[in-house]
């Protein structure tokens, strides 16, 4: 079994408004743009958080959205509130 599948919701399998398609890729372009912004590389953040490089780059396309908990340290590593990384609509930077 694919280790992401026990970690990570895909978006295409829910049909909760939290896992919409609209909302994962609002999610991965954010993540993507704070990574970058951050000059981090996905290997950096995945081995941050103890996760495979690979589930970050899930991540980052929008295909898979991390657990709450991953999604909270991803905040943290990056400075940005969770909310905002989610989809909320104020970008508020933890510094």
């Amino acid at each position: 079994m694919n280790a992401h599948s026990l970690t990570d919701h895909h978006i295409s399998d829910s049909s909760e408004t939290s896992g919409s398609p609209r909302l994962g890729r609002a999610f991965a372009a954010r993540l993507d743009m704070t990574i970058k912004r951050s000059r981090l590389t996905s290997q950096r953040v995945a081995k941050s958080l103890g996760v495979t490089e690979g589930d970050v780059a899930l991540w980052r396309a929008g295909i898979t959205m991390p657990r709450n908990a991953d999604c909270r340290r991803l905040s943290e590593l990056l400075h940005v509130d969770c909310s905002w990384l989610s989809g909320g609509s104020a970008l508020e930077e933890k510094r």
